[in-house]
């Protein structure tokens, strides 16, 4: 008897436990929106901020990723940008040698990663600015994707 009370007891707890979590409405997470968001605002400060301001929007991109794929198209228009920029404001690493816009814009591709690959060849490719193609190249060796090579015949 006492065998049966504890089972159901059991049974009785389970079913109380599936009963409060397991008919819950899903919660909807707001993260997608306020990494749109972001993005958004990210890349409205590459069109129109200061060269800081910019490569600190490049950086902060990169860091997200693919995600940041949408990114990719206003990145690439800052490739040949050659005003230096004080890496120190954004990053927790400093470096000795301030890097140029176009060079964190080249790093942020990396970060991104396949999304930026198709496009950095375009610039490889057609780019009038040295500056724009040499970042690209390097971006493209960097990201150590062997199709690029493959693309770049002419």
């Amino acid at each position: 008897m006492r065998e049966t009370k504890t089972w159901v007891s059991v049974i009785l707890l389970g079913l109380c436990i599936f009963l409060f979590t397991g008919f819950k409405q899903p919660v909807k997470s707001v993260a997608g929106s306020s990494n749109m968001e972001g993005l958004s605002r990210y890349i409205a400060q590459l069109k129109s901020g200061s060269a800081q301001q910019k490569a600190e929007a490049a950086y902060k991109l990169g860091q997200q990723h693919s995600s940041a794929a949408p990114a990719v198209m206003p990145l690439l228009d800052l490739l040949g940008d050659t005003t230096e920029v004080n890496a120190s404001a954004y990053r927790h690493t400093a470096r000795e040698r301030r890097p140029t816009l176009g060079e964190e814009v080249a790093v942020a591709l990396v970060h991104i990663g396949r999304p930026a690959v198709e496009p950095l060849i375009q610039v490889l490719k057609t780019s009038s600015s040295a500056q724009a193609r040499k970042n690209a190249a390097w971006a493209l060796g960097a990201l150590h994707d062997t199709g690029a090579v493959d693309n770049l015949s002419v």
